[in-house]
């Protein structure tokens, strides 16, 4: 819908995406969901600002519900196909096509009905909606589940969603667009298993392991905090993200609680500039987080005790983990978590035993794992001292445990093995040395 695309227009292919009409349309923004398929109104910063130019959502893309005006969607099997073929098309760094005659209009119609009605339309279900209509004051922004057993209070005037479809949050909240990328909420909820604080902690800085090695993505902080008389892993993160207009900046706020026996995360992102002034409404309501029924005790509840009485107001975590990260111990490590959670765990023999493990080993981790941050010298050390055990660990991606039989025998197996990889040596210089003096003495006597 940009005229500067028109043939003639005058202009080179460096401002498409720039143009438009002198008139703007005010903003009609409905309940329609941007699913796949929709088509949509393009604008810029401001909602009454959209002329000529339209978008055709690909991939769903929910964080757009009720922020700009949808008008239709597309009708046809074979449309589709063309859009698919579309977003196939190679593009260069700004998002134009690398090869513009390849995605050329030649032909547009406009049909009746009946006009339409030779074409093979689809039998379509109405368009998704929102569960929550725009209000631009709404009298109350509390939510509360009682399958997700928590409740909270969200910004006032901020647009909440309920999603949960796969790879979605559960529930989203957007708030008024200021910028390229409006401030917003994404809550996702998880059964916990047995997993802590400190192992959810852990296991996401090692899945952010891959992204820092990126220039544009750096994590700024992490630390373990009390919110709300919670205890919660608290990180934030800047990326350079380009969504097609050129790269922007944008900051991240993640918020992870373990409990009652669920992970909760509030993911928390706007623009760079905007983040000081908007994370505020964030934390105002995870201030307002509570948990609507405590999960009844459990023979694994001690445990869990025991490691939030380990957990400090910053820092904490796995010692290993700590001394792993940012080295080529990362990898190993996380395929021992894997191990641990999709195939110890679902034993009985090795959830109890890495029950057992956890109860004695998180009474001096989280301590260990501050100084670690604290001292990067001693930090080598320990990553020097548990090499030799991960190696030796990592044998047991390669067995096949489905049974307590197994766990236990190959378990015992490699227990024994790294055992004699500490000992081994130690003991082999005692032996040389204890050989070198007898020979010595019987020397001397001859």
């Amino acid at each position: 819908g940009d005229p500067f695309t028109k043939p003639g227009s005058g202009v080179g292919q460096e401002r498409w995406g720039t143009g438009g009409p002198d008139t703007t349309l005010d903003a009609e923004f409905n309940d329609i969901m941007h699913n796949r398929g929709i088509v949509s109104m393009a604008r810029s910063q401001s909602p009454d600002s959209a002329g000529s130019q339209f978008f055709i959502v690909h991939q769903d893309s929910n964080f757009l519900d009720s922020q700009y005006t949808v008008f239709g969607r597309l009708a046809t099997t074979e449309s589709y196909d063309t859009l698919d073929a579309i977003a196939g098309i190679d593009t260069d760094g700004n998002n134009r096509p690398v090869e513009p005659d390849m995605v050329r209009i030649i032909l547009t119609e406009v049909l009746t009905r009946d006009q339409a009605a030779r074409f093979d339309i689809l039998d379509s279900d109405p368009p998704m909606r929102t569960q929550f209509t725009t209000q631009t004051t709404p009298s109350s922004q509390s939510y509360a589940s009682e399958e997700l057993n928590f409740s909270m209070e969200f910004p006032v005037g901020w647009l909440v969603q309920t999603l949960g479809g796969e790879g979605q949050p559960n529930i989203a909240a957007v708030g008024p667009t200021s910028g390229a990328i409006p401030p917003n909420i994404a809550t996702y909820v998880e059964e916990a298993g047995n997993h802590t604080l400190n192992s959810v902690m852990d296991s996401k800085l090692l899945d952010l392991e891959d992204l820092t090695n990126d220039d544009s993505f750096q994590i700024l902080s992490n630390e373990i905090v009390s919110i709300n008389n919670y205890d919660a892993f608290v990180l934030d993160a800047q990326d350079l993200v380009d969504l097609g207009n050129g790269p922007i900046d944008v900051k991240y706020r993640e918020v992870t609680m373990v409990e009652s026996g669920a992970i909760y995360t509030f993911l928390f992102s706007t623009n760079l500039d905007d983040f000081d002034s908007d994370v505020r409404f964030f934390d105002e309501s995870l201030e307002s987080f509570a948990i609507l029924k405590e999960q009844e005790a459990t023979a694994q509840e001690p445990e869990t005790d025991e490691e939030t009485e380990t957990t400090t107001t910053t820092g904490g975590g796995c010692l290993i983990a700590t001394a792993a990260f940012g080295s080529e111990l990362a990898a190993p490590v996380q395929q021992l978590r894997e191990l641990r959670d999709e195939t110890l765990m679902q034993t009985g023999a090795g959830s109890g035993f890495v029950s057992g493990f956890n109860a004695i080993y998180y009474t001096f981790s989280p301590v260990i794992a501050d100084y670690e941050r604290e001292n990067p010298l001693f930090r080598d050390m320990v990553r020097l001292s548990i090499t030799p055990m991960i190696h030796t660990l990592s044998i047991l991606n390669h067995l096949d445990m489905s049974n307590n039989f197994e766990v236990i025998t190959y378990g015992i197996a490699v227990l024994v093995l790294t055992i004699l990889v500490y000992a081994g040596p130690p003991v082999m210089a005692v032996f040389l040395i204890r050989r070198v003096n007898k020979n010595k003495t019987i020397l001397q006597k001859r």
